[in-house]
């Protein structure tokens, strides 16, 4: 009798275990379900935000193509929560004003503080990153800039490469002669670069002139953004730039 009297609890017990189980395994699916769609949510939101930004800062930057817009930081619901992004990854290829062509444009933009939740204004408090300038870019640059220069190559273009931090070199192949001429590279402002002649080798004297010294206008860059400082590297001239509390949208 006492054996039949204790199986019966044994069991009750056994099978009000399982049920535990089953229960709890019921809520950590019902758990993992929600963390899912959540974070879908949130990517899709974030999704959005970025071409929402990305319009904005055409806009506000008049540039030629819509930027690459990333939104940096997880979840990304609780900074539009906050009206305060932490960190945006901004970058543009191939803009054109005038006789420059700026080849590539990456910046980091952190404090970005929203007016709405709609993400169409804000203010950016630091944005820096470099723009790049290719040997080929420079080369059209330079032809037309020096209208001598352009008539000589006969459309043969520059072939331009790096001969130190600051120094670009070029091969010119022009209609009478061959030769080279090396140019420093220096930052005259905020937004205007100079190329000075510091040797050259086959270049008649009537061209050596034309191309002595050279101011290049850089085109008003996206977002308030101003060159810093420039450096001459294997891809062409990159320049280091920055801004700060700049505002954005409508």
């Amino acid at each position: 009798m006492n054996v039949y009297d204790d199986r019966i609890p044994r069991a009750s017990r056994s099978r009000g275990s399982r049920k535990s189980r089953r229960r709890g395994l019921g809520w950590l699916i019902a758990l993992v379900v929600v963390v899912v769609v959540l974070v879908a949510a949130d990517f899709a939101a974030r999704a959005v935000a970025e071409n929402v930004a990305a319009t904005q800062f055409q806009k506000q930057g008049h540039l030629t193509n819509k930027p690459d817009v990333t939104i940096e930081g997880f979840p990304f619901l609780t900074q539009v929560a906050s009206k305060d992004i932490s960190d945006v990854k901004v970058s543009a290829a191939n803009e054109k004003e005038g006789a420059v062509t700026i080849t590539s444009i990456n910046a980091t933009a952190t404090g970005i503080h929203l007016n709405s939740y709609s993400f169409n204004s804000g203010v950016i408090s630091t944005i820096s990153g470099t723009l790049l300038i290719d040997f080929p870019s420079l080369g059209d640059t330079l032809t037309s800039e020096i209208g001598a220069l352009g008539t000589l190559l006969n459309g043969a273009g520059l072939d331009l490469s790096a001969a130190g931090p600051d120094e670009v070199r070029a091969s010119l192949n022009l209609l009478v002669t061959t030769g080279s001429a090396t140019w420093r590279v220096s930052r005259v402002s905020p937004t205007e670069l100079n190329i000075t002649l510091v040797g050259s080798s086959g270049l008649p004297s009537s061209l050596l002139n034309s191309i002595q010294d050279v101011n290049i206008p850089i085109p008003k860059l996206p977002l308030g953004l101003t060159i810093d400082s420039v450096q001459v590297t294997s891809a062409g001239v990159v320049g280091t730039i920055s801004g700060s509390n700049v505002p954005f949208g409508s």
